[in-house]
């Protein structure tokens, strides 16, 4: 006869912890609860396994802890010196998850556009993007809140709507993610992805984790910024410097729909966790509106767009606050050279250092808040690098410490506009 079973009996947070603060009759209910007496009851009561058998599973499985535990303690200390490794994929082939452990990853294309008109949004440009990497890469899913009846154009196997849960969208991409599988869930605005953080910040580590031994690839879409027609603290929100903080993730932040194309289908022949920001008001506007680039139309991450050229002034911008500074700079031809960082993580520290040191004065405009703005980054770094080559301190315009405002012109007077970047360009260059 096989041993009277016995089970753990239920353990505190810490191993120190033997609950004597607990009311018995409660552990001994806590105990009735335990899912692997549970799931022997469940077992025995069908027939599928006899108490024998269940003696000789938890056996196997006590030997093989056992045997693990042993070749767990016999590592040697890893090397110091490999302590950023894996932070984002550098070369190696993971044991599972991502698009390379199956052979499934595209090649990325050429940074040469080969546009056709007409100019379409930048959201029609960036479905036209997926729809062709999705016939390119049968492995690629979209799907989120409202996306699949409105929107999809490849069916509910490939395109579908989930449920109104940012922690479950996230959490299922991840598990999508392990499956060699490339998920490009959709957040309907960015404050809506709060909820999700934790799933977020171990997204992003899982390649660190595990030596490289594991890796989840995943794009998330998020609308960012405030709208054409009104804002609140909820659909508002930029917030890109919260995940600029968030290890293990890179980060798009585009202004035009030519960009849209070219770092969306990057991203997705990419290795690493990517958020892709598109700004409300910039979906269906003129400024970003632009030809498709072509099927193939790929844009590096960290490289920055000179979009114009100027000697004495240096702005930098990102999203929609680009066109801002492009039509305060009109007015001083040949004088600003503008910036468009494109891409947050990781972002063109050598672009922003050559311009700083030809104009000697910098400006960093964007629409987050100013406090911890990923414009202080950029401003101690050039503080760092480029201080002897500063004619002026570097300054920044952001939106003030506050929430962004429902109504329409309170929320105009709070936003960096045109009359606000020509005032600290003024400033900049009587200086």
């Amino acid at each position: 006869m096989t041993a009277a079973y016995e089970s753990t009996p239920p353990a505190g947070h810490t191993f120190i912890d033997d609950q004597a603060y607990r009311d018995p009759a409660e552990l001994k209910a806590e105990k009735r609860q335990d899912p692997i007496d549970q799931l022997r009851s469940y077992l025995l009561s069908r027939g599928d396994l006899t108490p024998e058998a269940w003696e000789q599973l938890r056996q196997a499985a006590r030997a093989q802890v056992s045997a693990s535990h042993g070749q767990a303690i016999q590592f040697s200390p890893p090397d110091p010196g490999t302590a950023s490794d894996h932070i984002f994929f550098n070369g190696g082939q993971p044991q599972q998850g991502g698009l390379r452990p199956v052979n499934s990853l595209p090649t990325l294309g050429s940074e040469t556009s080969q546009p056709s008109e007409p100019r379409i949004n930048l959201i029609d440009l960036v479905r036209q993007t997926l729809e062709s990497e999705m016939a390119l890469n049968p492995r690629l899913l979209v799907f989120g809140e409202d996306v699949g009846v409105k929107g999809g154009v490849h069916g509910a196997e490939r395109v579908f709507d989930t449920s109104l849960s940012e922690e479950g969208i996230i959490g299922r991409s991840m598990g999508l993610a392990y499956a060699g599988l490339l998920p490009v869930p959709e957040i309907q605005f960015r404050k809506y992805a709060d909820p999700a953080y934790e799933q977020i910040a171990d997204f992003g580590t899982i390649r660190w984790r595990t030596a490289n031994n594991f890796a989840a690839a995943v794009v998330i879409r998020i609308p960012v910024g405030y709208g054409k027609t009104t804002g609140d603290p909820w659909h508002s929100v930029t917030g890109e410097a919260i995940y600029a903080q968030t290890l293990g993730w890179r980060i798009a932040f585009l202004s035009n729909a030519d960009d849209a194309a070219g770092l969306l289908r990057t991203a997705l022949r990419g290795d690493d966790p990517t958020f892709f920001f598109e700004h409300r008001a910039l979906l269906d506007t003129s400024p970003a509106r632009q030809p498709y680039p072509g099927d193939d139309f790929c844009l590096p991450f960290g490289a920055a767009n000179r979009l114009v050229t100027g000697d004495e002034l240096t702005i930098i911008s990102w999203g929609e606050t680009v066109h801002r500074c492009l039509e305060a700079s009109r007015d001083y031809p040949g004088r600003i050279m503008v910036l468009d960082l494109r891409t947050l993580i990781p972002w063109d520290k050598d672009t922003i250092l050559e311009s700083v040191q030809n104009t000697g004065k910098t400006l960093i405009v964007h629409e987050d808040t100013q406090t911890a703005g990923f414009g202080a980054e950029i401003s101690a770094m050039i503080a760092v690098e480029a201080f002897t080559d500063l004619d002026a301190p570097v300054q920044r315009l952001a939106t003030p410490d506050i929430p962004i405002p429902h109504d329409v012109g309170m929320m105009a007077s709070i936003l960096p506009n045109v009359e606000k970047i020509k005032g600290k360009i003024d400033q900049l260059l009587a200086f």
